[in-house]
């Protein structure tokens, strides 16, 4: 019987499960947001096409770092599943299709609030696009990486996927993060952050969270 070392030596990818299913959770719900938009209510547009646009940068330098830092890596040291890998890269563009035509579109719904169809129509199907891509590489891919990768190669992803969120809207991102994850799941990835991070989080992140989320979708959120 062995004793568990005290300090992993292998990458631990749950966390990247949580922060999946928050995107998954926020552009699932971005179309019935369009919809719900008032006739020519230009204000209500520019707020769920601003928090959109958040979204899809976040979504974007989080795909850019799996691009540049995850495959290649895999596709060297894993060479038998390259067609896995290759198949990563291609959902990743035809995600970056649908984001490009979604922001053209929101930035025109933007401007009158009329008609919004068209944009909650390409949100679906960049959700939907989302789901697939997002399942097959938890199935497949994060089992892979823990293998294949080393831990500071690892850690290397997450932060420059932190320092990519401007830093006034980083405790709101943690909310969204943490709003719908289980408490296993809010446990864990709190402990993961400095001790100055959670205590941030909880004198100032959680007030920030709430009344972004008000602002977003017009209710309360759950008690978490």
């Amino acid at each position: 019987m062995t004793t568990p070392t005290a300090h992993p030596t292998r990458p631990d990818t749950r966390e990247m499960v949580v922060v999946h299913n928050c995107f998954r959770r926020q552009f699932a719900a971005l179309p019935a947001l369009v919809r719900r938009v008032p006739p020519g209510d230009t204000a209500r547009a520019a707020v769920v096409v601003t928090y959109f646009g958040e979204l899809a940068t976040a979504l974007h330098h989080h795909h850019t770092s799996e691009d540049d830092l995850l495959w290649p890596k895999l596709l060297d040291r894993a060479p038998t599943d390259a067609a896995l890998v290759l198949r990563m890269e291609e959902q990743h563009e035809r995600i970056a299709e649908l984001l490009s035509r979604a922001q053209s579109q929101g930035a025109a719904f933007t401007a009158s609030a009329v008609d919004g169809e068209p944009l909650a129509k390409t949100l679906t199907a960049l959700s939907a696009a989302l789901d697939e891509h997002l399942g097959e590489e938890e199935q497949r891919i994060l089992p892979m990486a823990e293998q294949a990768m080393t831990l500071a190669e690892w850690q290397e992803m997450g932060d420059r996927g932190r320092a990519s969120i401007p830093k006034d809207r980083l405790l709101v991102f943690l909310g969204f993060i943490l709003h719908g994850a289980t408490p296993d799941e809010r446990r864990m990835f709190l402990s993961e952050m400095p001790f100055a991070a959670r205590v941030a989080w909880t004198v100032l992140g959680r007030r920030a969270f709430r009344k972004d989320y008000r602002r977003i979708y017009g209710t309360e959120p759950a008690a978490f």
